[in-house]
């Protein structure tokens, strides 16, 4: 459940303790990932992870410099993904999400290039597509791929997760767009001028961010092909037991993790088509 209560938050420095936690953890499961050929699902998954470990920290990065309203602003894309992840997870559409994604992107970067504004740009790699690039894109075409981007609220209301989008993605909205008091507190912060007026604690954003890239990491491990460690989970779930009383046990399980991979011995095994651990690789718990 997201925080706002500021008796409930843990101080900044144990928050900063934790994402560095996070980001080694998220890093090794990355790792495993990339051990061997990955079918398109786990390569979505991966990168989900991947964008997730970065946008959390990126958060914390801009809490440091005082820029709350963009710690929400990434904090609602981090939301955002959350849900499209939830929904490609339920109902299987990775591929399709793939192939559309694909199209979009190669759709942009031709109405760039067709631009007459853009001049020389024209032939700059940011726009350019290999020639695999626009066959596939040719092909697609002619067929598009069907798949429609849910909505937040919707996937919220359908994991019976309301709170999530009421108090994270909604909420956040409003720092999203300009507003008349957009800059209110960038002017008291970057001047120091005195009185400043009494904002609210924003640890919650630090709290609700961490929160949303466990969910996530979450999601995306039970949703791709592998059977993964208990330990694993066991993170996952300390990390949220952290938010919840403030233990630090977690780091237990960080010091677990790295004997496994100071071993060379794995994280994960493939799962076999019927959905269970395949035979022939042991997978200690």
């Amino acid at each position: 459940m997201p925080k706002f209560d500021p008796d409930s938050y843990s101080t900044v420095d144990s928050y900063t303790e934790a994402v560095e936690a996070f980001h080694a953890v998220t890093g090794m499961l990355l790792f495993e990932f990339a051990r061997d050929e990955r079918e398109l699902r786990d390569k979505i998954i991966c990168n989900f992870i991947a964008r997730t470990n970065m946008m959390v920290r990126s958060i914390f990065r801009l809490w440091d410099l005082q820029d709350y309203q963009d710690c929400w602003i990434i904090f609602r894309s981090l939301l955002d993904r959350f849900f499209h992840l939830r929904h490609l997870q339920e109902r299987n559409e990775f591929e399709p999400f793939e192939a559309w994604s694909f199209l979009k992107q190669c759709n942009a970067l031709d109405r760039v290039r067709n631009d007459p504004d853009i001049g020389a740009m024209q032939n700059s790699p940011l726009f350019s597509l290999t020639e695999d690039q626009k066959q596939r894109a040719k092909s697609l075409a002619q067929q598009p791929p069907v798949w429609t981007r849910p909505k937040a609220e919707d996937i919220a209301k359908q994991s019976n997760m309301r709170f999530l989008y009421r108090f994270g993605y909604d909420y956040a909205s409003t720092h999203v767009h300009p507003m008349a008091d957009d800059g209110l507190q960038d002017f008291f912060s970057i001047t120091k001028l005195e009185p400043a007026p009494d904002f609210p604690d924003q640890r919650s954003v630090l709290s609700n961010t961490l929160l949303v890239g466990i969910m996530i990491v979450q999601d995306g491990l039970n949703a791709s092909t592998y059977s993964w460690r208990a330990v694993v989970y066991n993170f996952l779930d300390d990390m949220l037991h952290f938010l919840d009383t403030g233990s630090n046990q977690y780091q237990q399980q960080v010091l677990k993790l790295a004997a496994f991979i100071q071993a060379r011995e794995h994280l994960c095994v493939r799962k076999s088509t019927d959905g269970t651990t395949d035979g022939s690789v042991s997978l200690p718990q």
